[in-house]
């Protein structure tokens, strides 16, 4: 059963809590590479699930919270061209994604063109609510506070629906890698911390722990270092590293392919708009962040504009199996009420 299907099921029970958890980049390659196998997640894993493509934090989040798609949103990659300030934006921070800048944008992109799930719940008189980390407003600082608010949530309430977001494992990942010995402690730390904070959970409450994404360990190339490749195109390269958007001069359109995968035909997939839009996206209209093509990640490989940008030893949005698979964790804590 795909996780939205079990999502619904969730809303629709009635008389005990849903939590749903999301930890952020804890894909099913993660927990096999750094949790014992006799741990609290692998015992409870029942399923897999494909990610959203792209495999990333901007799109995958703004469909657990919205149940739409991205193309549905505009929520599609973590940097995305704006035509009308002529700009390569961050769409949840509002800054250029090259200059770091804030952007020239007059309505702040992150602002959703619909009301979340839990939104429209809370409307129609149903309880729901959302308990993210401190960068939106009455975010919660600290992982044990995350938990803690859970837990007095859960206990507080007998038949409501909670979402609840974590930055982790994603965060230490990008920085370390999955090698480093200091990404097993943090997994491990949070797998334990989750199942002792169940154990205080009072009420009857059905639990479903995520991901949005998985991770792989990857290097990086630069578009600075091909210059037959960079003169190709309009603007800057944008979406994701290993989603990445080009749009292109028209003069280019019909050599493009063959320039590019001559470079990077081994470790990337590229595909037209068209094509992106209607096999990986399955939107129904064009959309407007797409450029003319489109990479997509095969191999270990990210692709940076140049070494100005925020390189990491770890990352997402391509389409391995590491990045794409994503866990549907299941719990019932059958206590109280």
């Amino acid at each position: 059963m795909a996780i939205l299907e079990r999502l619904k099921e969730m809303q629709d029970n009635s008389g005990k809590n849903r939590l749903v958890m999301i930890l952020d980049g804890m894909g099913v390659a993660v927990i096999n590479k750094l949790l014992d196998k006799n741990g609290f997640f692998s015992q409870h894993l029942v399923d897999k699930e494909t990610a959203i493509i792209p495999a990333t934090t901007v799109a995958a989040t703004n469909a657990y919270v919205t149940g739409k798609m991205p193309w549905e949103t505009g929520f599609i990659g973590w940097a995305q061209y704006f035509s009308e300030t002529d700009e390569v934006v961050e769409v949840f921070t509002n800054k250029n994604f090259y200059t770091g800048e804030l952007s020239k944008l007059s309505k702040q992109p992150r602002i959703l063109p619909c009301k979340t799930v839990v939104e429209k719940m809370n409307d129609t008189g149903r309880t729901a609510f959302e308990i993210m980390p401190g960068f939106i407003p009455g975010g919660c600082d600290t992982f044990d506070e995350w938990l803690d608010k859970i837990i007095e949530t859960c206990n507080r309430e007998t038949d409501a629906y909670v979402y609840a977001y974590w930055t982790e494992p994603d965060s230490t990942l990008h920085e370390f890698g999955s090698k480093d010995p200091a990404v097993k402690a943090l997994l491990q730390d949070m797998e334990q911390k989750i199942e002792k904070a169940f154990q205080k959970i009072h009420n009857k409450t059905d639990v479903l722990i995520t991901a949005d994404h998985g991770h792989i360990d990857t290097d990086n190339l630069f578009l600075e270092d091909y210059p037959d490749v960079a003169r190709c195109l309009s603007i800057p390269i944008s979406l994701e590293a290993r989603c990445v958007s080009f749009f292109v001069k028209p003069e280019y359109i019909n050599k493009f392919p063959e320039i590019f995968n001559k470079h990077f035909g081994k470790d990337f997939k590229l595909v037209t708009k068209t094509e992106f839009e209607k096999e990986y996206l399955h939107a129904e209209k064009p959309v407007r962040f797409v450029g003319d093509f489109i990479a997509l990640a095969t191999g270990k490989y990210n692709l940076w504009e140049n070494r100005k940008c925020e390189i990491v030893k770890s990352h997402h949005a391509g389409i391995t199996p590491e990045e794409l698979e994503i866990p549907i964790i299941q719990h019932v804590i059958n206590k109280g009420r």
